[in-house]
């Protein structure tokens, strides 16, 4: 196996960021297909069985607190539902996969998951079933490990003073994909309205060839970059501490690797990821429903929303968010968290796109620096030997957010309306902010020592 030699590092950079841009394309171009999909199940005939089930069950809740029943806001309490399933899944695999690529290293445990990604994709090709369609989203959750495992590589290839810029580019890929991907489905939505709903299953396929060239790439072009000499914890007798969501925030996998006083860091700005990750990721997940019920937004003017945001995502990420110089990172993140206030008011006070295109752009502001910094700052208080374990919990944490906030803000909008949800939204980014103002300010210049 080709193996890091300490030479190339923008080479490897590049090829990993690479990598990483066509997983992410493959999964976000099912952003904007999410209600054509729901809304091909809900029309079959003869009726889907299993999406019945759901639908009856939603129902009858409505009935039990008396909620109207108005079914455009349902919908979106119905996907949240849904869209919180891989997010679940991801929590419960990221971390074991991040650790095991400790072990054994990046490249084939990376090289694995990304198999089972193709897979699920093929899956989803043939779904002609609701059921089968569940399936692939089951298979994929369990099977997404790029994005902690490529912080991890991040990590292995950079220095302590390099590391920012090192996320930041990770951040950037997620920006092209949030370009690319949106726009990919949109095309795939607008089809499968001329030519019919069969013309959906393109969009898999087109997962499944990109996959393809993923695998690719692992194999023949990325070198193996974890140092398996140095002494890693078992990953089956702490088990328990990589999906326990109170072992997670504690990061006790890390209680023997870390002083107190870095370990209380680490934990500090887990909690605030956590946090702001669930309040963001619950009125995130809406926005599409919001834009289709508001200004009766399709497939690809939601599409033309994921550009517009992406474009702005890179270009902050390029010019501000990788210059970010060391002992920055955390007044950067405050400040993205704080931009999302005004942000998510006036998309909920906005009655024309113009308006909601102001509060979409102070979004992807805010987006593209906030989970950049505070990866940046748990990545630069890990320990060498644990850094695949430590992203893994740091991504799951993510996922664990992701996982409840698509349900939270799902359940917020059908309740109370969106114009109540994203003022309410809004003021509980109050608390990540709190709980920053509280956690003392890290020099980022020093490496952590693993302790014995």
């Amino acid at each position: 196996m080709q193996k890091y030699d300490g030479s190339n590092r923008s080479r490897i950079l590049f090829i990993l960021i690479s990598i990483l841009i066509i997983d992410l394309i493959s999964f976000t171009c099912i952003l904007p297909l999410f209600p054509t999909i729901l809304d091909g199940y809900a029309k079959a005939v003869p009726k889907d069985a299993l999406y019945s089930k759901f639908v009856e069950s939603v129902q009858s809740l409505e009935a039990a607190i008396g909620v109207p029943k108005l079914e455009r806001y349902s919908n979106v309490f119905f996907g949240g539902v849904l869209g919180s399933l891989f997010s679940f899944l991801q929590y419960l695999s990221s971390p074991i996969l991040g650790s095991l690529s400790d072990v054994y290293g990046r490249k084939p445990i990376l090289f694995i998951a990304t198999l089972g990604s193709l897979f699920s994709y093929y899956v989803w090709s043939i779904s002609d079933t609701f059921a089968i369609f569940l399936v692939s989203r089951v298979i994929g959750g369990f099977s997404k490990a790029s994005v902690s495992i490529a912080t991890a590589v991040v990590s292995d290839l950079c220095t302590i003073d390099q590391r920012g810029r090192g996320m930041a580019f990770v951040g950037v890929a997620f920006s092209v994909a949030f370009i690319l991907g949106p726009m990919i489905g949109a095309y795939f939505s607008v089809n499968s309205a001329r030519f019919g709903a069969d013309a959906l299953f393109n969009a898999p396929r087109f997962a499944m060839a990109l996959t393809i060239l993923e695998l690719i790439l692992i194999w023949g072009l990325l070198p193996e970059t974890a140092d398996k000499s140095k002494p890693k914890q078992s990953i089956f007798t702490a088990a328990y501490d990589y999906i326990s969501p109170i072992s997670l925030l504690n990061f006790k996998i890390l209680q023997k690797s870390l002083p107190k006083q870095s370990l209380d860091k680490i934990q500090a700005y887990g909690r605030v990821y956590f946090i702001y990750l669930f309040i963001y990721s619950g009125l995130e997940f809406t926005l599409s429903f919001y834009t289709h019920i508001m200004f009766k937004y399709d497939g690809m003017q939601q599409g033309r929303m994921y550009f517009v945001a992406g474009i702005l995502m890179i270009l902050t990420q390029g010019g501000y968010a990788r210059r970010i110089s060391t002992g920055k990172h955390h007044k950067s993140a405050f400040a993205g968290v704080l931009l999302l206030v005004p942000a998510y008011v006036i998309i909920s006070l906005a009655t024309s796109q113009w308006q909601f295109y102001i509060g979409l752009c102070l979004y992807a502001l805010a987006s593209a620096i906030v989970v950049p910094c505070l990866t940046t700052l748990v990545s630069q208080l890990s320990p060498e030997a644990e850094k695949g374990a430590t992203m893994g919990v740091f991504r799951s944490l993510g996922a664990l957010s992701r996982a409840a906030g698509p349900v939270f803000g799902s359940l917020t909008f059908w309740l109370v309306g969106p114009q109540a949800c994203y003022i309410f939204g809004a003021m509980l980014f109050a608390i990540p902010l709190v709980m920053l103002r509280r956690v003392s300010l890290v020099d980022e210049s020093k490496p952590v020592k693993k302790v014995d």
